[in-house]
């Protein structure tokens, strides 16, 4: 029986014990990971999956990797070696998602896996792809489904991300550079009811001046059905640049006016997170839910670097209504100022009580950009 004293020293040791060490995910260069929890797949739910981009040799890769306890730890279990992403063409940004319903022939569970490939392709031969892999097997096995788009013309697209719409679409959004007489870049987004034929095509933010550049889009469904959007916006605002934003849906399809650039992402005393958003929901802080935001900069009001630049989660109980709130980040990252790797499109997975959060993010070891993950708590404040 432990006296009232070792109680109160144990009690002190468990509170202020420190953050795990983040980990490498992946033991070589890699970028934008991804990372899902499997709700509808049978004896497979609750295995984490995660996702990387890479390169062997001139071959553009992606690799996917599990976790059965809980995302302490990770086992690669497939690689996907895209035959279009071959010779030096370049992959990219990638997306992975769990189809929460049927899509055509494609069952609930199928893991599907976006990427954009060709970007580094000479001019004369470059089309750029978003591509669309599936897997029937929680990530085991994968197959070619379809090109989500094929760039018209030299110019590129980037950033794919899916998600199921309200009718049972699987809507596909991306970074659209292809219109370059009426704007630098745009985000649109595209349809399916199969996962095979997309349609549809349409703008879903655009800015009359050429210059302004919507990007890095990400979209989740709610608990309560409706959709919650976010992206960066590059140029209109040259004290915040690239600054994050949020719109909503009620359907996943129709997220109002593209022209209205939408609201942004910004705590009570003014800071803002820049570049690379990706979103999650949890069950918690928030007695009903909170949304997170994380980017990979955090800026004070004046633009300046603000203390948790590399560091922060932005967190919001009213589904994005009012003033965001800060949080620490598992993954601290130091030094990040813009740059393809520190910090890059680092993304969220909450734990299913809404106590914890498992972020993956990338960073350098030497000279090598590689990816790490590590879970930590989820507060709210005067929690």
């Amino acid at each position: 029986m432990l006296m009232a004293g070792a109680v109160a020293v144990l009690v002190s040791t468990l509170v202020s014990a420190p953050a795990p060490e983040p980990r490498v995910l992946y033991d070589g260069g890699s970028f934008y990971p991804r990372v899902i929890r499997l709700e509808h797949s049978g004896p497979a739910n609750g295995t984490i999956l995660a996702s990387i981009t890479t390169n062997f040799g001139s071959q553009g890769a992606g690799v996917i990797s599990a976790s059965r306890d809980g995302g302490d730890t990770f086992q690669q279990i497939a690689t996907i070696e895209d035959p279009a992403a071959a010779n030096g063409v370049g992959i990219c940004c990638a997306y992975l998602y769990e189809l929460p319903s049927p899509v055509g022939a494609l069952p609930a569970g199928t893991v599907l896996w976006a990427v954009t490939v060709g970007y580094q392709a000479p001019d004369s031969q470059r089309h750029t792809r978003q591509r669309l892999w599936a897997s029937p097997d929680a990530g085991r096995s994968w197959r070619h489904l379809s090109d989500i788009a094929v760039a018209p013309n030299q110019h590129n697209t980037w950033e794919p991300s899916l998600v199921v719409a309200a009718d049972g679409a699987l809507v596909a959004f991306y970074s659209d550079e292809t219109d370059k007489a009426h704007h630098d870049q745009k985000l649109v987004q595209v349809r399916s009811t199969d996962g095979i034929t997309w349609t549809d095509y349409r703008n879903t933010v655009v800015n009359a001046d050429w210059y302004v550049r919507p990007g890095m889009i990400n979209t989740i469904r709610l608990p309560d059905g409706s959709y919650f959007m976010t992206y960066e916006v590059c140029n209109n605002d040259l004290v915040h640049l690239c600054s994050a934003y949020f719109r909503r849906s009620t359907d996943g399809w129709d997220f109002g006016d593209p022209n209205d650039l939408g609201t942004v992402i910004r705590t009570a005393d003014g800071k803002y997170g820049r570049h690379t958003p990706t979103v999650a929901w949890s069950p918690g802080p928030g007695s009903a839910g909170t949304v997170l935001v994380i980017t990979e900069m955090l800026v004070q009001d004046d633009g300046s670097i603000a203390p948790g630049n590399g560091k922060t989660i932005l967190a919001n109980d009213h589904v994005g209504i009012g003033p965001w709130y800060e949080i620490p980040a598992p993954v601290p990252v130091d030094g990040v100022d813009n740059e393809g790797c520190r910090n890059f499109s680092p993304h969220l997975l909450p734990a299913t009580d809404g106590r914890s959060v498992l972020e993956v993010t990338t960073n350098y070891d030497g000279p090598v950009c590689k990816t790490y993950y590590a879970t930590g708590p989820l507060t709210s404040p005067g929690r």
